[in-house]
């Protein structure tokens, strides 16, 4: 099961606190920079209003690494497709056909390692920013774009928006290392920071979306690998969702009724001031509450 945090501002909002990096090259320890207009409250009632009126919620994901610039430069490669997508790196300059295939020389030069196969640290991150068919394409890489820019200040990157699936999603090649020799390591965490950063980001392009763990919506996830699905999705294989066993489904009514609890828990504390939030809340668990007594 997902973790439950014992605070809700954190299903809502996020940590305060952006990713932690580690030492630079001179043996600097580095200082977690705390978020831009961090407001829990505020963000929880946008979620919770979110979640009752069903809108699309984002997808963030690391879909892979990099241990040495030859790959980097393979992703990079393959997000460009070949030449024929732009890639926009983290000064806005833009990259099409046969200058792609050099674009990593920059990286290199400042000693990223070259060879993947005997690397030992994760050189380059591959991050992916997803919304399902009819988001506004452009709106959506800004949104992706003002991201990143924030969230990764002083690290280099390339970014590449692909529209050829059912869902528009952006690309995002990321320099391990930043211009002070910090390192990033993004734990499970931070990409939930990262899902709640890009939702405010879609808000600011005025796209509605949301980001909350399956959990905290009353719902649960089959567990099938990424790769697995895609597979289907290539043959047209019929994917039938594996069914939860009795002890699972025992286990998923128990967290289900921790978290309403932890609704409930929250809602009470809550000020006059925040009476809004308060009913959003009560709506969420009392539509739950409905649904568990008609055995869905």
């Amino acid at each position: 099961m997902a973790i439950i945090y014992d605070d809700p501002d954190y299903w809502f909002a996020g940590t305060p606190k952006k990713t932690k990096k580690s030492k630079s090259s001179a043996g600097v320890s580095s200082v977690t920079s705390r978020r831009s207009n961090y407001n829990p409250k505020k963000t929880a009632l946008n979620t919770v209003k979110a979640i009752n009126k069903k809108v699309p919620q984002v997808v963030v994901k690391i879909s892979g690494s990099s241990k040495g610039a030859d790959k980097a430069q393979a992703h990079a490669t393959y997000i460009g497709r070949n030449g024929q997508v732009e890639l926009e790196d983290q000064d806005g300059n833009k990259y099409t056909g046969t200058e792609q295939k050099k674009v990593l020389q920059a990286w290199t030069a400042q000693g990223m390692h070259d060879k993947h196969e005997s690397g030992a640290r994760r050189e380059a991150f591959h991050f992916v920013f997803s919304m399902p068919n009819g988001t506004n394409p452009e709106a959506m890489k800004q949104a992706v774009k003002n991201l990143v820019k924030e969230e990764f200040d002083g690290h280099q990157y390339f970014i590449a928006q692909h529209l050829d699936t059912d869902s528009p999603h952006c690309h995002v090649l990321l320099n391990a290392t930043n211009i002070k020799g910090e390192r990033l390591n993004p734990r499970k965490q931070d990409l939930h920071n990262y899902r709640v950063a890009f939702v405010n980001k879609l808000a600011e392009q005025g796209i509605e979306a949301t980001a909350t763990r399956r959990i905290h919506q009353f719902k649960y996830q089959d567990n099938i690998k990424q790769g697995r699905l895609h597979g289907y999705v290539r043959t047209g294989e019929n994917f039938e969702p594996k069914q939860p066993t009795a002890e699972q489904m025992k286990n998923i009514k128990a967290t289900h009724k921790n978290v309403a609890e932890q609704y409930k828990t929250y809602a009470n504390a809550l000020s006059a001031d925040h009476m809004e939030l308060k009913n959003e809340i009560k709506k969420l668990v009392d539509t739950h509450m409905k649904e568990k007594g008609r055995g869905k």
